[in-house]
């Protein structure tokens, strides 16, 4: 017996006790687990028999899964990998992810079973009001579609009837449809979501979709794999950009859930590295933009490509969005799989095929005028009977090859190839045609290129006049680009390359590298390739050649024009008030570094418009490319130097020295710098605030795609908001997110 007088003894009585519980329930914890680990530790690596596997096949016509009271199961989540990146060919991001949300309140935290989150009537109907004018406010110009009333009767739904209610939900196929970070910030900070426990109502569900940094740039060839469609980059090249999934087994035993040891971790996407160059691509965009807008053309497509390599720098696919022809975007691929009636651009391959059959004689002279053909079958000759003379011309005139070509002779460019192959030889023709490789199909990257449809067992006369000039057949703009390039190329057919090379995400190292296909290495004999670069050179120099309005003082370009009436399906015939126009040329004439072709469809002008689109793609890319833009620079005592915002050093050290300017190289230790000149005009070249170890470096004043380029390349997702340079960032830490604020 304890004394209970002796307050010491009953206190080491009562500690005793405790001790005794705690060291028993010590054992019983112990032994507990030990019968886990030995007797049910099947049960808890889900390879009990008491446990239904999902992850095997045919697991449906297990006994365990018709009984109702089994309560274990095996199941694999899959884990999805990030999707791979796509570059332009400095290394800025074309394509990204970006994360979007579905937003939801769940009308239930507001039930009235709960004291805690009770409101009155009164509160709730003020609230809705409010919170469904902030909502109008706020997203009236993205969800078009939703008036005020539609958000009062979601927050009435929620807040009044208890309910968990879907607000909005973004579309992936349509960016602007996007709930974005920007949008859950704006949420967040309504005086009702800020405060808590009312902010646990809020829920947003995220999504990674993919996003174009520079809008509509290049946007149909980039391409999209999703349910709104399969083309471009995305497609063709899904296999290395999806990356490989992983997946994640787990227990479900007693309403808990365990992660097992089985797990294979996701392989992110590889990143894509493009030949295309932004700035030659906004130059083309904004050019053949510009043009179809004046015009308000049903479509257009333009293209660079360089010359040696076959990389394709810019592609352009653009069409009538509104009927006032106001707006236009991305749509359709044009350039690679559009079939259309060349026109003249052709005239330059059947010039090749009479260089060729004649062994390069072109010293024989041809009608000019239009005229009407008459055959005659005794002797294989044709007589030509003079329509009436046109302004400036002279009935019965003659001219050389040259002439044809640079005046863009219809009858000229016939009767140059009857005199070659006779009036009656089609098939000769077109069999020389198909050994200049001109109407051969081939294999891009992004697809395989038609071969022309034209008609080769016509036997009627006006099949074989009409495919001298590029009527009466169609074929792919891009055909006519490669073998224009061909001539710039000296004979050499590449064909057009999109990808460079394909490295590991956010890695430099490539670990494929493409190049492009050499179709023929000569297509023809230098001496016809010579002169065909002589005609083309004359439709821009020539006294009247079709594209001298254009002649530029700066630089030189060669090219070939092309005018087609419209083929009418309802009435089955050309329709002479409607035009597709087109220029492929090359430029530097002399020495070509780009071939560029331009296509508008359904316009009431003839090709010069097309001309002059190329003219300015052409100057501002050479532009460009010698950095005469930075020539407007800051001048003192005979120095100069460009003032610039924050510039990759590398980039700025081969401006200077194309420019001719001495600078202090030692200054140059960083990848990023500012340059101008100090008070006293003597060079000024500074540090800037970005450093590349950082884990968050400051990008504040760099360009937007210099910012993005490095931010993706240290793993963060960007958010670009405005244009211009980035003035402000702010880092989300919770999705790894930056947004960029530019002005």
């Amino acid at each position: 017996m304890v004394n209970s007088n002796d307050p010491m003894r009953s206190k080491k009585y009562k500690m005793g006790i405790v001790l005794f519980i705690i060291l028993m329930l010590g054992i019983a914890c112990l032994l507990r687990i030990l019968y886990l680990s030995i007797f049910e530790r099947s049960l808890y690596t889900g390879s009990s028999n008491k446990c239904l596997d999902k992850t095997v096949d045919d697991w449906e016509k297990s006994p365990l899964a018709q009984d109702p009271d089994c309560d274990c199961f095996v199941v694999t989540n899959n884990v999805l990998p990030v999707r791979g990146e796509i570059y332009d060919d400095q290394g800025r991001v074309l394509v990204s992810n970006v994360t979007v949300f579905d937003l939801t309140i769940d009308g239930r935290f507001f039930d009235s079973s709960n004291p805690k989150n009770q409101i009155s009537k009164e509160q709730a109907s003020q609230w809705v009001d409010q919170l469904s004018k902030a909502f109008y406010e706020h997203f009236k110009n993205k969800f078009t579609k939703y008036d005020l009333k539609y958000y009062q009767q979601k927050f009435s739904n929620a807040l009044q009837n208890h309910k968990n209610t879907l607000m909005l939900s973004s579309n992936p196929n349509n960016e602007k449809l996007w709930i974005t970070q920007q949008d859950t910030a704006f949420i967040n900070n309504l005086p009702l979501f800020s405060q808590k426990p009312y902010n646990r109502c809020v829920n947003y569900t995220n999504r990674t979709v993919r996003t174009n940094p520079y809008g509509d740039l290049a946007k149909r060839t980039l391409g999209r794999n999703t349910d709104g469609g399969n083309y471009g980059m995305e497609y063709y090249f899904n296999e290395q950009l999806a990356g490989k999934e992983g997946s994640r087994k787990y227990l479900y035993v007693n309403n808990a859930r365990l992660p097992l040891d089985e797990s294979v971790e996701p392989v992110d996407g590889c990143d894509l590295h493009t030949t295309i160059n932004l700035e030659i691509q906004n130059i083309v965009h904004n050019e053949l933009k510009n043009k179809l807008i004046e015009q308000n053309a049903e479509w257009g497509c333009a293209m660079v490509m360089e010359t040696k390599t076959g990389e394709i720098k810019a592609i352009c696919n653009l069409r009538r969005a509104n009927r006032e022809g106001t707006q236009y975007t991305e749509s359709d691929e044009y350039a690679l799989h559009k079939m259309v009636e060349p026109g003249s651009t052709f005239k330059i391959a059947s010039a090749l095929a009479y260089l060729e059959q004649r062994n390069g004689d072109d010293g024989s002279t041809y009608p000019i005028l239009a005229y009407t053909f008459e055959r005659k079958t005794n002797n294989g000759k044709s007589i030509f009977y003079e329509k009436k003379d046109e302004p400036g011309e002279k009935a019965g005139e003659r001219g050389y090859p040259v002439d044809i070509i640079q005046r863009s002779s219809n009858v000229g460019i016939a009767s140059m190839i009857f005199d070659a192959f006779g009036i009656q030889n089609y098939k000769d023709y077109l069999q020389k045609i198909d050994q200049l490789y001109i109407t051969t199909s081939f294999s891009t990257q992004l697809g395989k290129i038609q071969s022309p449809n034209i008609k080769r067992n016509a036997k009627d006369f006006h099949t074989y006049y009409n495919t001298c000039f590029g009527a009466g057949f169609t074929m792919t703009p891009i055909q006519t680009l490669v073998y224009y390039n061909a001539i710039a190329n000296n004979g050499k057919m590449v064909g057009p390359l999109f990808v460079k090379y394909i490295t590991k995400a956010h890695e430099t190292e490539p670990i494929k590298r493409f190049q492009a296909e050499v179709i023929n290495k000569k297509i023809c004999s230098q001496n016809s390739i010579d002169k065909a670069k002589t005609y083309l050179e004359a439709v821009v120099t020539g006294e009247h050649g079709t594209g001298r309005r254009y002649k530029s003082k700066n630089f030189t370009f060669a090219g070939k024009t092309g005018t087609r009436d419209i083929w009418d399906e309802e009435i089955k015939a050309y329709n002479y008030s409607k035009n597709s126009v087109s220029f492929c040329g090359y430029f530097p004439a002399d020495n070509p570094q780009y071939t560029c072709l331009v296509f508008m469809y359904n316009v009431s002008r003839k090709s010069s418009i097309a001309v002059e689109v190329f003219a300015r793609i052409a100057e501002n890319i050479m532009n460009t490319t010698n950095y005469a833009a930075l020539q407007t620079v800051e001048t003192k005592d005979g120095k100069k130097l460009p003032r610039t915002y924050v510039v990759n050093a590398e980039r700025y050290a081969f401006i200077m020295e194309s420019l001719g300017i001495n600078y202090p190289k030692n200054n140059i230790s960083t990848p990023y710098i500012t340059s101008g000149l100090n008070p006293d005009y003597s060079i000024m070249i500074k540090k800037s605030k970005f450093n590349s170890e950082d884990k968050l470096p400051n990008v504040e004043g760099m360009i937007a795609s210099d910012a993005v380029s490095e931010l993706s390349r240290l793993g963060y997702k960007v958010v670009v908001v405005g244009y211009g340079v980035v003035r402000e960032q702010r880092f989300n830490k919770e999705n790894n997110t930056i947004t960029l604020i530019l002005k």
